[in-house]
């Protein structure tokens, strides 16, 4: 399609994001510009687009992004609900009930550090683990931002109203139950890395994707 002299042409991105979330599910392009910088909705079905449309497509995206979230820090955010909050403690200090308790449904683990790029805050879609516990953390000291719901909720249930957005310091982690709805990391940075602890096809046969009726800013700050 041609707007303003240039074409443009919509992608869909066939693959899920790596971790979880899927700010940025598709893009619209130009061959010789940059039109923007992401959707934050995503389209099944290619479709036409004349200027107009795409002036309408934008319209439309700000008012579904119109709700935001703000972040709780990670110790007053009541995380039992979601998984185990984990802080910094001495070395040689004894296991006890704050630690967490870690679940895997299947022997082969995966630990790593994963790179992840920076990705426009908004939440439009979440997913959930039912055999892992996994657990997160940075792995070069940056703040980053989780948002979390109830694993308890089906899927329909999820709206800005039952998603807590958590803001999670340096030096600080999470582990999240199994089945916690969530989605992130997400971070100011132009990439950021973090510790991931998961089952090896924890990406493959684990993922549970729910899109949210209304897509939800995320505030950072």
């Amino acid at each position: 399609m041609f707007h303003d002299g240039a074409e443009y042409f919509l992608v869909i991105n066939p693959y899920p994001d790596p971790i979880d979330n899927l700010a940025s599910d598709c893009f619209i392009c130009s061959i010789f510009d940059h039109f923007s910088s992401s959707f934050n909705t995503c389209w099944t079905d290619v479709i036409n687009f004349t200027g107009d449309g795409l002036k309408q497509i934008w319209s439309d995206h700000r008012v579904m992004t119109a709700a935001t979230l703000t972040a709780l820090p990670l110790e007053h955010c009541m995380f039992e609900r979601f998984g185990t909050a984990i802080f910094p403690v001495e070395d040689m200090t004894p296991h006890s009930d704050i630690d967490a308790k870690l679940k895997f449904e299947g022997a082969d683990l995966r630990y790593y550090v994963m790179r992840l790029r920076h990705r426009p805050a908004v939440l439009a879609s979440m997913t959930r683990h039912q055999k892992a516990t996994q657990c997160l953390g940075s792995a070069d000291a940056q703040p980053w931002w989780l948002a979390v719901a109830d694993p308890s909720l089906q899927p329909e249930e999820l709206s800005v109203a039952s998603v807590q957005l958590v803001a999670v310091a340096p030096g600080e982690a999470v582990q999240l139950h199994q089945g916690t709805w969530h989605a992130g990391p997400f971070f100011q940075a132009p990439t950021a890395l973090f510790y991931n602890l998961e089952l090896g096809d924890t990406n493959l046969t684990d993922h549970n994707f729910q899109r949210l009726t209304t897509p939800v800013k995320l505030n950072l700050d």
